[in-house]
């Protein structure tokens, strides 16, 4: 991504920060906004341009990843490595819309049927309430997202040919799990562009 002025240095440093707390990010960005401004206008007192004394804060400074590596090695509340339970919670999701899926190869299974949408349930409702993203769980949620039109829906297409006998039932079960892996893309979105703010 091209540097061109500081509103998008702070954008993307602000999405690198991902792992830190929301509150840690935003006292980060707004002390490195406070320093751009500082400099920038002590170069223009010197006689430049705005947009050359931009360019050149922006280039004195580490690159957005660089700087924020540097603040989440220093912080004592990152903590990228260590698994989430939201983490988990993501991966719970991802079983139980592929327990959905299953169910086009076994109708009459009512205790896989039950587990599915328990388990989305579940994870949404966590998910909602969440506050606080790390960047493993917005990576997992991103990838979560791809999986939806790359694998799950191909996935039942294929599994609704592997069934054999085409009937209502099916039929109806196969657009009633297109509807959900579509609330389930459009909400994976939203979770995902909310963690990222």
């Amino acid at each position: 991504m091209r540097i061109k002025n500081t509103d998008t240095y702070l954008r993307k440093l602000e999405e690198e920060l991902i792992e830190l707390p929301k509150k840690e990010r935003k006292a980060i960005v707004a002390e490195i906004e406070d320093h751009f401004s500082n400099e920038i206008m002590e170069q223009i007192h010197q006689g430049k341009s705005k947009e050359d004394a931009e360019w050149n804060v922006i280039h004195q400074f580490k690159s957005p990843k660089d700087l924020a590596e540097a603040y989440v090695t220093t912080s004592s509340q990152s903590n990228f490595d260590q698994l989430t339970v939201s983490f988990f919670v993501i991966n719970l999701w991802v079983a139980g819309s592929g327990g959905l899926l299953a169910q086009l190869l076994d109708i009459y299974n009512l205790g896989g049927l039950t587990a599915g949408i328990l388990a989305v349930t579940i994870s949404i409702i966590h998910l909602f309430f969440k506050k606080d993203w790390r960047k493993l769980e917005v990576q997992a949620l991103y990838y979560f997202k791809c999986l939806i039109p790359f694998f799950l829906f191909p996935a039942s297409l294929f599994m609704f040919w592997l069934h054999g006998e085409i009937n209502t039932y099916t039929t109806t079960y196969l657009v009633s799990y297109w509807v959900f892996i579509g609330f389930s893309y459009r909400l994976s979105q939203w979770f995902y562009k909310r963690a990222l703010n």
